[in-house]
């Protein structure tokens, strides 16, 4: 009886874990684009976009453009385009017809010559 009470106090812990680790089937637990730009992105800026469908816990479809380094910079800088612009409409389209191997990041030169 003592092994049975140790086990399930060792056990509680993780269990509590998992579920304040807002672990989901999919691994992906909220939006990620909580503010998205309205405006165009200048396809010279943009090296790479990526769009996620909704999903269970998001229900908008998320397009995040990875810009092209500046002055030399490491620096990765990531925005979030809304969907509905003419350009994420663009995007999404160039998505859907070229993406044949669904890799999760695409370049932007495959969409359009820059």
């Amino acid at each position: 009886m003592a092994f049975l009470s140790r086990a399930i106090l060792l056990l509680l812990p993780a269990v509590v874990c998992i579920q304040l680790s807002g672990a989901s089937g999919d691994g992906i637990d909220r939006c990620w684009c909580l503010n998205s730009l309205k405006r165009a992105v200048p396809k010279e800026e943009i090296e790479e976009f990526s769009i996620f469908p909704r999903r269970s816990n998001c229900d908008k479809v998320e397009i995040i453009l990875t810009l092209k380094p500046v002055n030399n910079s490491t620096e990765v800088i990531q925005r979030c385009l809304s969907p509905e612009t003419k350009q994420g409409i663009n995007l999404q389209t160039c998505w859907k017809n070229k993406n044949i191997n669904n890799t999760p990041t695409f370049k932007i030169s495959s969409c359009f010559q820059v």
